[in-house]
Formats: structure tokens, sequence, C-alpha cells
């Protein structure tokens, strides 16, 4: 018997998969200028960090997802996932230290 939960399962298994074809039709259009691999590289080499945040990205949406079809995500769980991920964001474009300095303020 198929219930809601197979459903659900199956929306996220087509969205999933419809993002990472969309992905691949950006990667190899003459068009577009996108590089997947940027995602997992940097200077050309497997980035290690960007391989592991890319993984425990995925890791913890699948986990979110997963409680929210079930009913028992709590507010503590959404709360601690969405701090994980906003929270460097939003720390890296406050504290960006590739801008250039601000003038200094002039003398009277």
């Amino acid at each position: 018997m198929i219930t809601i939960h197979h459903v659900m399962l199956i929306v996220l298994a087509a969205s999933a998969a419809a993002i990472l074809y969309s992905l691949w039709r950006a990667h190899v259009s003459a068009q577009i200028q996108f590089n997947a691999l940027d995602l997992l590289m940097e200077n050309g080499r497997v980035s290690r960090i960007a391989v592991a945040f890319m993984l425990v990205l995925l890791v913890s949406t699948w986990v979110i997802i997963n409680l929210t079809v079930r009913d028992k995500i709590t507010e503590g769980y959404y709360l601690a996932y969405m701090g994980a991920w906003v929270t460097p964001l939003v720390t890296k474009v406050v504290f960006n230290k590739n801008e250039p300095p601000a003038p200094p303020e002039p003398k009277p």
C-alpha cells in the first residue's frame, strides 16, 4: 500500500533528479559558463573541505526532510540545521576578508 510517506519520497527523488539534470545541462551547455566541478575543486585540485561540505549538506538536508515527512521535526532540529548552514554564509558576508579596507578618514 502506498502511503503519503512513499509519495513524499518519490517527489523528493524526482526533485533531486531534476536538480541534478539541470546542473548537468548547465555544465555541458556552450552558452552557459558553468563548471559543476568548481563546486568540489579549488585551483584545479579536489578540495577535501568542499567535498566534505557538500556531503554534510546533503546528509543533513536528507535528515531534515525525512524528519519533516515523518512529522517528527522539532524547532530544535530546524534551528540547528538553519544555524549550521546560514551562520557561515552570514559570517562570510559580514566579515569578508577579500574586501579592500575602508579608506582612512581625512584629518581636519
